[in-house]
């Protein structure tokens, strides 16, 4: 997939000015944008989802420039999926349910359908024992891998996450990142903000660093973190990294 943002600028109502004219195209299979916190990551991976509209730029996909407007926005957002960090499940709905009320309400999927594709996912991702839960019942990584199988499962053309293992622990970091992994070798496209600089290095082809609202850089995932070329890039990952092993 084939990503272009031209002059992409995002302004909100009390005159902050989160994205400043980014500008980018590249192909890529799984993209992570990484950068110090309060930078404008999710608010540009927010607007890659259409949730927010720019101020001004264009935003473009394999060459299908994006329309602003709730008309298109609607279909445009049904070939997305979605995870953030607060995981988004509904906590009055098994795990199961959670995967199917998308599919039939959304997705005109029929029930049996939607049943079917709901058993299938949660199957595959190690879920199945627990998928009549409750999101309370479940750990932070089944709850998250939850959340993927849902957004996975209308077969999306994009899957954007924000933060997908915030707040969980290594081990649980673990199960959320291999399920990503696994989803990126089978093909599907990938954006994510993150702090996994091990996943942004080894499973992200591409890299965007954003800083105060600003593209610094960009490029190939491994050339970045290998020799960065601004210094605000290695100050950046000497400090994220600096107690890793």
């Amino acid at each position: 997939m084939r990503i272009e943002l031209a002059e992409v600028t995002k302004v909100f109502a009390d005159g902050k000015k989160v994205l400043d004219n980014i500008c980018y195209g590249e192909k890529f299979n799984a993209l992570a944008i990484i950068g110090p916190s309060g930078g404008g990551k999710s608010t540009l991976l927010r607007l890659l989802g259409g949730l927010l509209s720019p101020t001004a730029g264009e935003v473009s996909f394999d060459g299908s420039k994006v329309s602003f407007d709730e008309k298109h926005l609607i279909q445009y957002r049904r070939k997305i999926g979605f995870v953030f960090q607060a995981k988004g499940l509904f906590n009055h709905l098994t795990a199961r349910q959670n995967v199917i009320l998308p599919l039939v309400n959304v997705h005109g999927y029929t029930k049996t359908d939607a049943e079917t594709a709901a058993d299938n996912l949660l199957g595959r991702f190690g879920l199945s024992a627990d998928k009549h839960k409750f999101p309370h019942e479940l750990s932070g990584g089944q709850q998250q891998r939850v959340a993927i199988a849902r957004a996975v499962a209308v077969k999306p053309k994009l899957l954007l996450l924000d933060e997908p293992t915030s707040a969980l622990d290594p081990e649980l970091t673990g199960e959320v990142l291999d399920m990503l992994n696994e989803l990126r070798n089978e093909g599907l496209n990938i954006i994510l903000v993150t702090h996994e600089m091990g996943f942004a290095k080894k499973a992200c082809d591409k890299l965007m660093f954003i800083v105060n609202g600003k593209l610094a850089e960009y490029g190939d995932s491994e050339k970045l973190f290998t020799r960065p070329g601004t210094a605000e890039l290695a100050v950046f990952l000497s400090k994220v990294l600096e107690w890793s092993t």
